[in-house]
């Protein structure tokens, strides 16, 4: 059972009434529950995961290559999947199917290779910087079909893509390889 919390009415620090509900789901014999939210609720406190009566998370970030909450339990990162506008999320724990105990942790894959991309999600951002994060988004971003010349960059455990005008994703969600740098 998923507790969607995302309704702005709700104070600014919402994690008791989180709790009160997910102790009434317990209590009606619900013991596989998960609190969905955004991000930033998430990152910034609005709901506050280690107070949580059940510290399983599902988190909305669209846009970014990470849930950028560590060890989130699921991550949806579209509401557009594949231009279907459907919403997708990886389960990384089975938190999500209710198979926590059998299934592995899904990871999304990166290209490692300079070349040439296809951007194949609806759009996909730019940022001025490697981390791909909010603050250094820029105005500018590519639409499905756009194809794109960049160098891949590691960055921690992921690759990046450096473009002539900012860093995009390597996540194969997003782009694929067309061409690799030297092929003809």
């Amino acid at each position: 059972m998923a507790l969607d919390v995302e309704y702005q009415g709700l104070p600014k620090d919402t994690t008791n009434q989180v709790n009160a509900f997910l102790n009434y789901l317990k209590a009606q014999g619900y013991s596989h529950v998960i609190t969905y939210g955004s991000g930033s609720w998430f990152k910034y406190g609005r709901i506050n995961r280690s107070s949580l009566v059940d510290h399983r998370i599902w988190v909305a970030a669209y846009g970014v290559t990470e849930p950028g909450i560590a060890n989130a339990n699921a991550w949806q990162f579209t509401d557009n999947y594949r231009g279907l506008k459907v919403d997708a999320s990886y389960d990384y724990d089975g938190s999500l199917s209710g198979s926590a105990a059998t299934t592995k942790k899904a990871k999304p894959a990166y290209w490692s290779t300079n070349g040439l991309y296809e951007v194949i999600a609806d759009h996909i951002n730019v940022y001025g910087k490697i981390a791909l994060d909010k603050a250094h988004q820029r105005r500018i971003h590519f639409t499905k079909g756009s194809t794109i010349y960049g160098k891949a960059v590691k960055y921690g455990k992921v690759y990046r893509i450096k473009t002539d005008v900012g860093y995009i994703s390597a996540n194969k969600d997003y782009v694929k390889l067309v061409r690799k740098s030297g092929d003809q």
